[in-house]
């Protein structure tokens, strides 16, 4: 199986022209393409409705993305006949806390006073990043240690992983979707999490602003619960049925990647089956035992730079979802007991 069918990896947009579309009630919507990192394309939408102005996510702010950003309001000001700038913006909305969709605010913040707003328990990663990245690097090195990654290159990846959120500067949040009734005016929001703690995606009428909830040509990448409380398969999957309730009456799905969905059920089904395969090899390899290192390898093959480290950690979170459903005993118990911090695990199907 392909590493990049499954995993958000390096990937063009389709185009790099504004689109444009439009809601059921006649709501003005552009998709606007910013190159986050390079080769490394993602999506912020313009919103015109009624006297809302909205945008929705701002890419990393890295390289040219902050450009593109600009360049994109400019294209649809020329397009809908309107006068249009930062200033005009009545809110932004952040769909979830991943750096390449809300890094834009350190430059979008000099420019806009409107409003902004994310998910509670995504709201620590814009405004307190530093104690993020501290948090979340420490458990990292417990992880990537447990999965059996050399000391040497574990603390190579961590580095990886904390470099491309140096740019953002942390700032202001000013509210936050459950304390505002998961409303905002026409829009509406469901918390989805799984990719993120805080992910939610955005209504309206019959358009879904679904981040990187489900995504039309990858499966949107996982990462164990252990890293991050609320993240991991277990939620993702929750989160995947409970959007199904809204499924029915939504026309069209615009991601932050990829090209929009037309059949929102037809796409959340092919991903829990995704899961359910890699769920199943990961339990016919592990009749003998594995680290997660090496489970990792198995999946997706030789990868490199900040490929190794996505990949690990969505083996991670396979064999998170199989152990803490009782499907995986830790084969090296004694050893890892008495090992200290040193032994990796070596997780085994666990058999009746």
């Amino acid at each position: 199986m392909s590493y990049s069918s499954y995993v958000t990896v390096r990937q063009r947009a389709q185009s790099h022209a504004v689109r444009f579309f439009e809601s059921s009630r006649g709501a003005r919507i552009g998709q606007i393409p910013l190159e986050a990192f390079p080769d490394f394309w993602v999506y912020a939408y313009l919103v015109f409705v009624d006297e809302w102005r909205i945008l929705i996510d701002t890419g990393s702010g890295f390289g040219e993305n902050n450009r593109h950003l600009e360049d994109g309001l400019a294209a649809a000001a020329e397009a809908w006949q309107q006068p249009l700038g930062f200033d005009s913006l009545t809110h932004i909305l952040i769909t979830h806390g991943h750096i390449d969709h809300f890094g834009g605010l350190s430059f979008v913040r000099e420019k806009s006073a409107a409003p902004i707003g994310i998910h509670e328990l995504d709201r620590h990663n814009l405004t307190h990043t530093e104690e993020r990245l501290a948090e979340v690097a420490r458990r990292m090195a417990c992880f990537l240690a447990d999965a059996g990654v050399p000391e040497d290159k574990a603390g190579q990846l961590v580095e990886i992983y904390k470099l491309t959120k140096l740019d953002y500067q942390p700032g202001r949040v000013d509210f936050t979707y459950e304390a505002a009734g998961m409303k905002l005016g026409p829009f509406e929001m469901l918390h989805v999490p799984g990719h993120s703690a805080g992910h939610v995606v955005i209504r309206l009428d019959d358009v879904l602003f679904c981040g990187d909830h489900v995504l039309a040509e990858i499966s949107p990448h996982q990462a164990p619960e252990g890293l991050t409380l609320n993240t991991g398969l277990s939620h993702y999957l929750q989160s995947l049925q409970s959007l199904l309730g809204w499924a029915t009456n939504i026309r069209l799905t615009l991601g932050g990647h990829n090209e929009p969905i037309h059949d929102l059920a037809g796409r959340i089904a092919e991903i829990q089956e995704i899961h359910r395969k890699r769920l199943n090899e990961i339990l016919a390899l592990l009749t003998d035992p594995h680290t997660i290192a090496e489970i990792s390898h198995q999946l997706f093959g030789e990868v490199h730079g900040y490929n190794v480290l996505l990949a690990l950690e969505e083996a991670g979170a396979h064999v998170e979802y199989l152990h803490q459903r009782g499907l995986l005993r830790i084969a090296n118990l004694n050893e890892f007991t008495n090992g200290g911090g040193h032994t990796p695990i070596r997780y085994q199907t666990l058999l009746d």
